[in-house]
């Protein structure tokens, strides 16, 4: 019976040489691999960036040309502040803005006017203007 256990406590030995190293590997593998800014998907449009601080958005006015799809960009920089979210006109979704994390939300410009942009709260305002022609 003592010879029975040496050989199993030689096999656990030798299973665990063989494993600890690809463990300490797999251990080193990053989770995520580094994310580098986002870009638009569609190489024509515009990115327009627009932050988010304690003093609402930054800019809180985008000047984009008519009759064109825009990208506009939001980055939440704070933590404390009721812009934890951004709704477009005429965009259905709420779109939640997790700090430090750029959030794309794609619009088509209108020929003329602005397309309102605001907090959940409606407290932080801005606007898409269009300029130019």
């Amino acid at each position: 019976m003592a010879l029975a256990r040496r050989e199993r406590s030689v096999d656990t030995n030798a299973m665990r040489r063989r494993f600890l190293p690809l463990l300490v590997l797999l251990s080193c593998k990053p989770s995520q691999p580094s994310q580098s800014p986002p870009s638009p998907t569609s190489g024509t449009a515009p990115v327009y960036d627009v932050s988010v601080t304690k003093n609402g958005f930054e800019p809180a006015r985008v000047e984009v040309p008519p009759g064109r799809e825009v990208v506009l960009r939001f980055t939440r920089k704070v933590a404390d502040t009721c812009a934890t979210s951004v709704l477009v006109q005429g965009d259905p979704v709420k779109h939640m803005l997790p700090q430090d994390k750029p959030v794309e939300v794609r619009l088509t410009s209108p020929k003329i006017g602005e397309v309102r942009f605001a907090c959940g709260m409606d407290m932080y305002r801005g606007a898409v203007v269009v300029s130019g022609g």
